[in-house]
């Protein structure tokens, strides 16, 4: 039976199916290792927020939290090889493909039926904008918790490539959105009200940076707050948006719901 001892296994045998949509090995797409370095990067996040949140996870579950967040983008390979985009709107839901391929392209030893389709389901809806009601309650915190993972290691990758000297940035990372002047003032506002935003209602990149905000009230454990907080992921976001004093009050909106939610674990 696979256990923690065979992380480095599992991670190689991940690598090896990414790798095998790279056109040869001496040419792999800087698309594709980023996608592989988020997983890893996923994998350790969940993993701390999972020892953190030890009443929750411990012993099989944190084997299980770390297959979630291992394959939640298996699909992302496929995707960029086949549509060179990482917009789901542009190609296919990489939730649902991501399920597909785990459960057809990854048996795994000792896994039971239920473990393999815990693992499925939390793929399944990591990227969808709500959780359905009618997940498995023991499925449950598997699926909050590679949501949370996933978006903090996407908000480590955006500070990382708004960092980035233009000419060497993945323009993937973009998934579609133009790096024009200004901002929504709605979807600023919506966001500082606390409501999230719909991928289609953004005109450009600082709008998606916006989105990212938007986040605060959508963490669902308090050590991904802590996360959060700690690598001061939001401070660093908000020198990325235009200097405007509706910026700053979505900053400090947003930083008071994570530090309230990372209270809830004291």
């Amino acid at each position: 039976m696979l256990t923690e001892a065979d992380h480095p296994l599992l991670k190689e045998q991940f690598r090896s199916y990414a790798l095998s949509f790279a056109d040869a090995p001496e040419n792999v797409p800087q698309a594709i290792q980023l996608k592989i370095a988020h997983t890893f990067d996923v994998c350790a996040i969940s993993d701390r927020i999972a020892e953190r949140e030890g009443g929750v996870f411990s012993g099989r579950g944190r084997f299980l939290a770390f297959l979630c967040a291992l394959f939640h983008d298996v699909s992302r390979f496929r995707q960029y090889r086949e549509f060179r985009t990482f917009r789901d709107a542009d190609s296919f839901d990489h939730g649902e493909v991501s399920a597909e391929i785990f459960l057809q392209k990854f048996p795994l030893e000792g896994l039971s039926r239920a473990e393999t389709e815990l693992v499925a389901t939390a793929v399944r809806h990591h990227n969808k904008r709500v959780l359905p009601p009618d997940i498995p309650g023991e499925f449950l915190p598997f699926a909050k918790l590679v949501r949370d993972a996933d978006k903090l290691s996407i908000i480590r990758i955006i500070n990382n490539f708004l960092a980035t000297p233009e000419e060497y940035q993945e323009a993937a990372v973009k998934i579609g959105m133009e790096e024009t002047p200004g901002f929504t003032k709605a979807l600023a506002q919506a966001a500082i009200d606390g409501g999230q935003i719909a991928h289609a209602s953004m005109h450009n990149l600082n709008d998606f940076k916006i989105s990212i905000f938007a986040w605060a009230q959508d963490l669902n454990y308090p050590a991904a707050a802590e996360y959060l907080v700690e690598q001061r992921l939001y401070e660093t976001l908000r020198t990325f948006l235009p200097d405007d004093p509706m910026m700053d009050t979505l900053l400090e909106v947003s930083l008071a719901r994570v530090r309230n939610k990372a209270r809830e674990r004291s």
